[in-house]
């Protein structure tokens, strides 16, 4: 029987390719997924893979930053599906390189918004329907950023660091309504989102496999499966964790 069977997932990013890869892993182990991103485009896409796989899924647009959206999320969720079991939150805005001193106050507070702001929105209106439906599991994407330093990244780095201790709150004020919460720090994960400050991909893996002693990058496969554990039976025993998934960047 696969994993996921009945079970109904959100999946906010789900254009982008860590978000992607694990709204397709989950709508194969048999759960109906609700595709979630800003850009109708990329969501269309992940939908279509997932169908033209004998998956279920449906798209949303959402800013998670904004509370109707957000509520309006949960409500075609449960139209479309039923029910809600699973809240994957990968939703982040990467600003541009800058220090405290010359970040703009307008980028600092968009990186708040949606990468600490959409969580909480999230989790607030997702828990009743686990409530409801006597229980889920969150997993919310952190970042290595959020445990170590690097240069010119102070947003970010905050509310990655951030997003561990809102995992860990919702983990453990509804324990008791057998709502588990985890979280997962990548390391680098060959994306798009490399070539932010990159202009090649060679050039990423020039300056970052050293610095992961496994001896390569991420895939957006490696996340996935991480994903899938923490939603599963395999992880009952897990909850206010944070995994790291990032081939020993952390270690050095």
């Amino acid at each position: 029987m696969a994993e996921l069977e009945g079970k109904t997932a959100i999946v906010t990013a789900a254009g982008g390719g860590i978000a992607g890869a694990i709204a397709r892993r989950y709508a194969a182990e048999g759960a109906a997924v609700m595709c979630v991103d800003i850009n109708a485009e990329t969501i269309a896409k992940t939908v279509a893979d997932i169908e033209s796989a004998g998956g279920r899924a449906a798209p949303s647009t959402c800013d998670v930053s904004k509370e109707d959206q957000v509520q309006a999320l949960m409500a075609a969720t449960v139209a479309a599906f039923g029910r809600i079991d699973i809240v994957v939150n990968a939703a982040a805005f990467s600003e541009p390189t800058h220090t405290v001193v010359t970040m703009p106050l307008e980028v600092w507070q968009q990186v708040l918004d949606v990468n600490i702001t959409g969580m909480f929105l999230m989790s607030k209106y997702a828990i009743p329907e686990m409530q409801n439906a006597g229980g889920g599991c969150f997993v919310n994407i952190s970042s290595t950023f959020g445990s170590i330093a690097w240069p010119g990244r102070p947003a970010y780095m905050a509310t990655k660091a951030a997003v561990k201790q809102l995992t860990r709150s919702v983990a453990l004020d509804f324990a008791g309504d057998n709502i588990r919460a985890n979280s997962i720090s990548p390391g680098a994960i060959e994306t798009n989102r490399l070539l932010a400050r990159t202009p090649s991909m060679e050039i990423v893996r020039e300056k970052m496999v050293p610095l992961h002693p496994i001896g390569r990058l991420g895939q957006p496969t490696d996340i996935a499966n991480a994903a899938l554990f923490l939603v599963s039976d395999q992880s009952s025993f897990m909850t206010g964790a944070d995994m790291f998934v990032d081939g020993g960047f952390t270690m050095i």
